[in-house]
């Protein structure tokens, strides 16, 4: 039951905190995909693509891969900008790291809804593409919601894994899911014309199991700060650039990731 105690410490945090902090630009949650990438242009166009190029690849308090890669995303864009759908791609330079991703996502008013099948298969090299048993799948789909307030700078999201190689054993040995939970704030501290400082907290847990996708207990997994800049190139073209430190308190690490929009 002591695991129980923490989650509801958890949320309780996470719920009281976005009275905490004061005013600034909205900033999306670090790691989500980024806003410009997805905003609809004045000239209508339903396919898009970009290229981001990182030295190494962070997601919710996982150090994903620690070398460079370039993620890749194609999507389609409903007219209105509200609905998108897509392809995401990551490689690493050295070909360490492998991962091919489908999403949907839908913007209502300050609300976000998502559905990802994330499958970074790099360690599952025999793994068939198709296949979603929880033994043997390199799959996961990860449900999430999102929350911008429009007051302040604050942006809050809930997510859950609810089918694939998010598993924990039970007391009579039958492998089941875990629906893990991940929950993360994410605020902007300060701004200017071309740049932002957002700081972000993120925590896990299982409401099945006290082992869960990403660690062995519940905690605070993934906190630290973003600063955010749009790099002048030639006086003519602007390319995002990010740093993200992140600091991870259940596999006591952290990791700073630098991140290059190129279009």
């Amino acid at each position: 039951m002591l695991y129980k105690i923490r989650i509801s410490g958890l949320i309780l945090f996470l719920c009281t905190s976005t009275f905490m902090f004061g005013q600034g630009d909205y900033q999306p949650i670090p790691d989500l995909l980024p806003e410009d990438s997805l905003q609809t242009k004045k000239t209508y166009r339903p396919f898009e693509f970009n290229l981001t190029v990182k030295n190494m690849h962070l997601w919710r308090g996982y150090r994903v891969t620690d070398e460079a890669m370039t993620a890749a995303n194609v999507y389609y864009v409903s007219k209105d900008g509200n609905f998108k759908a897509g392809l995401w791609g990551g490689v690493g330079f050295a070909g360490n790291y492998t991962e091919f991703d489908y999403y949907i996502s839908y913007d209502f008013k300050n609300w976000s809804f998502a559905i990802w099948d994330i499958n970074n298969y790099t360690d599952f090299p025999e793994a068939e593409i198709f296949n979603y048993d929880r033994s043997e799948t390199s799959h996961f789909i990860d449900v999430s919601v999102t929350y911008a307030f429009k007051e302040f700078p604050l942006q809050t999201s809930w997510s859950t894994i609810v089918q694939g190689r998010d598993t924990y054993i039970t007391s009579s040995g039958d492998l089941r899911n875990a629906f893990t939970n991940y929950v993360e704030a994410s605020y902007v501290l300060a701004s200017g014309r071309d740049w932002n400082l957002g700081l972000y907290v993120g925590a896990a847990f299982s409401f099945k199991s006290e082992t869960h996708f990403y660690g062995d207990r519940p905690g605070f997994n993934n906190f630290g700060a973003t600063y955010s800049k749009t790099l002048k190139v030639f006086d003519k073209y602007e390319i995002p650039v990010s740093a993200t430190a992140m600091w991870n308190n259940l596999q006591d690490y952290g990791a700073l990731q630098v991140a290059i929009n190129l279009f």
